[in-house]
């Protein structure tokens, strides 16, 4: 190969991966921008349920959803596995025991619809988590790895032992006649 071979694949090396990470860069983009917009929803849904006066508004549930909601559009940048940490500690120290079992309350007797949009926001809450901790989804790959090859062995130890069936025999046989 001569030196302006060298060069062009060089050139072209140096632009493919630009073009790459401009690709990259954007997916990420729209993927931050895919889930505000599945926050807006759901927020969106609690504000119709509330309007529609199937969750009252003046509700504790209705008041610590529809702040926890904003506050994850504003902080989804910057939303880590650290932080929600952070803020799960923060939320469970300001919320007396008194009052998170009010909350827990007032989310079991709510309507199923409200139900519905709670689980979908925690949803979503799980999804961003993955989306801004790379270190999280190692764990769970892990985790899913670690579950298939303990999976695999349980199959491989379902094997017929007649020896061990046969010593079980025999010691409870001894055991039955007091020689043991």
């Amino acid at each position: 190969m001569t030196s302006q071979q060298v060069g062009l694949l060089f050139l072209q090396l140096v632009v493919s991966i630009s073009v790459l990470a401009f690709v990259g860069v954007m997916w990420l983009q729209g993927q931050e921008s895919k889930l505000k917009y599945r926050f807006f929803c759901v927020r969106d849904r609690l504000l119709y349920l509330a309007a529609t006066e199937v969750l009252p508004q003046n509700s504790m549930v209705f008041k610590v959803f529809y702040k926890a909601m904003n506050t994850y559009i504003t902080e989804l940048d910057a939303f880590t596995i650290v932080s929600f940490m952070q803020a799960s500690i923060a939320v469970k120290s300001s919320l007396e025991k008194e009052n998170q079992e009010r909350l827990v309350d007032g989310l079991r007797r709510s309507d199923p619809q409200v139900q519905a949009v709670v689980n979908e926001f925690i949803h979503i809450v799980m999804h961003a988590l993955r989306y801004n901790s790379p270190m999280l989804n190692l764990i769970l790959a892990f985790a899913r790895h670690c579950t298939r090859l303990y999976s695999f062995l349980r199959k491989l130890r379902k094997f017929d032992a007649p020896v061990y069936d046969t010593y079980r025999y025999y010691e409870t046989i001894h055991g039955r006649m007091g020689l043991a």
